[in-house]
């Protein structure tokens, strides 16, 4: 019996080594076929394909430029008042007008009243940036210096002095402010329009205040206060 046992034992471990060689020879084989299926296989709609990158000439770049160009023009024609609201609240010489012409602090209703007054002066002149002429208008009438009033004894001496470019401007807009208010215009937008295109015509009574100011300030240049270093 224990004869048989061992033989029957040693021939189950000869089985065993011989599928365990098999099975490892046939690995290699198995490898392979899946190598080549793979390498075969279709792209499925989850592979992620990189996208072919367009090559960039001049001409495109300048197609777009001009494209974009147009856009900014196109949305300039469709916007003029957020334009013009946007020239208002940037220029300086502009917004020292709209400040000057603010009542009880409504700074909203003095910049209507400057956008209504630029499109009756663009209707007038029949120019398409209406705040040029605005702004040589108040240069224009801007004065170059004032004249303050001293006692010497028992007289009065009226003596020049120089203004500063934004006292300059502020005299020029109270001035212009003040002769549209007496025009017979209907509404005080075309009142100031006409009389900015007065002063740019070179008709205005602002222009002749100035004038009659330089002119009192030359007789009294002896009353100067001149520092010299």
């Amino acid at each position: 019996m224990a004869s048989m046992w061992n033989s029957m034992r040693q021939n189950g471990l000869s089985v065993l080594r011989t599928a365990s060689k098999v099975q490892v020879a046939a690995r290699p084989a198995q490898l392979t076929r899946l190598m080549t299926a793979q390498t075969h296989a279709k792209p499925t709609s989850d592979s992620v394909v990189p996208p072919t990158p367009t090559p960039t000439t001049p001409h495109s770049e300048s197609a777009k430029a001009a494209e974009t160009s147009e856009a900014t023009a196109a949305a300039v024609e469709s916007a003029p008042e957020a334009f013009n609201a946007n020239v208002i609240s940037k220029d300086p010489l502009v917004s020292q007008l709209v400040n000057t012409l603010m009542r009880d602090g409504k700074k909203a209703r003095a910049q209507r009243v400057i956008l209504d007054s630029m499109k009756h002066l663009q209707k007038k002149t029949d120019s398409t940036n209406p705040y040029s002429i605005l702004t040589e208008a108040i240069e224009s009438a801007s004065p170059l210096l004032k004249l303050t009033s001293t006692k010497k004894g028992s007289k009065v001496a009226h003596v020049p002095t120089p203004l500063r470019e934004r006292q300059r401007h502020r005299r020029a807009i109270v001035w212009i402010i003040d002769a549209a208010a007496k025009r017979g215009e209907k509404t005080f937008e075309e009142k100031f329009a006409a009389e900015i295109y007065d002063v740019s015509q070179g008709v205005s009574a602002v222009l002749q205040k100035k004038l009659q100011l330089h002119k009192q300030a030359l007789a009294n240049r002896a009353n100067a206060q001149v520092a010299y270093n």
